[in-house]
């Protein structure tokens, strides 16, 4: 009412934004480029996803962000990308690794849940092998439910004397899961089906409750044969101090997908908005673009 201030345009804010996250990614590159990173040491990445609202017009509900942080010894660095709008998402990746120190010889250890995805973007930027590590934090919620299933068997109404043979292989898995003894877990899961199919004289109650228990181990059973090569002794690596899940991972989910991007706001985004918004994100968070955390 008082000053002569101009409209405010949302398409100028969209477009700087893009010209913005254009130009971050072209920094990286030439940053990569470069030769003066210096003592290369190992790298971790850890990796997750968030799903955001679509727009209508791309006929799907979600869309999936991958956002993450790769770390080294001394530095650590946040990322975020939409696979459908970048480019190229393994060379964006790649980029980054070289900005932490990466040289091509370096070892990459890659953290994250069953997706199989996640794992082959970091392989396909790195051009080659990676050790890849199961969360375990994702890992026990798959034991976890298994065994809220046996307790649930153990505490049901006249309870036979067959069913104490669940109670100790409940109470010993989570161990032999820990301690990278997967084919013991495997055999004890095995065990416990053919259990379940033993209670076929049993009331209609408890038939009911093994068949959801027997249900559970074989989803467990068939989550280990699947990531049966991403299954390290955790003990072994937690005790070394290295890390065992992907809770960096998770903490970049919320800033950097629902802080802006979250399904409260009831926002709907296009793949390339949104890759725009993770990408300048990321850097606004690591201070690649000089402004203040708030001022994001």
């Amino acid at each position: 009412m008082f000053l002569p201030c101009s409209a405010q345009s949302n398409t100028t804010v969209r477009n700087r934004l893009g010209r913005i996250a254009d130009e971050l990614g072209h920094g990286d590159a030439s940053q990569g480029d470069a030769d003066t990173i210096a003592s290369p040491a190992p790298l971790t990445v850890f990796l997750d996803g968030v799903h955001i609202r679509c727009r209508p017009e791309y006929q799907k509900r979600h869309l999936d962000v991958v956002v993450g942080t790769i770390e080294s010894l001394n530095m650590s660095r946040r990322f975020g990308l939409v696979q459908q709008a970048a480019s190229s998402p393994a060379k964006q990746l790649r980029n980054d690794f070289i900005a932490q120190g990466w040289d091509g010889q370096v070892k990459v250890t890659v953290i994250s849940d069953g997706e199989p995805s996640l794992p082959n973007l970091v392989r396909r930027a790195v051009r080659g092998p990676v050790t890849h590590i199961l969360d375990w934090g994702a890992y026990l919620d798959a034991g976890q439910a298994h065994r809220k299933r046996g307790a649930g068997l153990l505490q049901s109404k006249d309870v036979s004397g067959s069913l104490l043979l669940f109670e100790r292989p409940s109470d010993t898995l989570r161990w032999y899961l820990w301690h990278g003894k997967v084919m013991t877990a495997a055999t004890i899961l095995k065990v416990l089906q053919i259990n379940c199919d033993r209670l076929h004289a049993e009331t209609q109650e408890l038939r009911e409750a093994a068949k959801r228990v027997r249900a559970r181990c074989q989803d467990l059973y068939s989550y280990l044969a699947n990531n049966f090569d991403a299954l390290p002794d955790y003990g072994h690596r937690y005790r070394s101090g290295l890390a065992v899940s992907s809770s960096q991972a998770e903490s970049c989910v919320d800033d950097i997908g629902n802080t802006r991007m979250g399904k409260r706001r009831c926002m709907r985004w296009s793949a390339q908005g949104a890759h725009r918004v993770a990408v300048t994100r990321a850097a606004v968070l690591d201070g690649r673009l000089g402004v203040s955390k708030r001022a994001a």
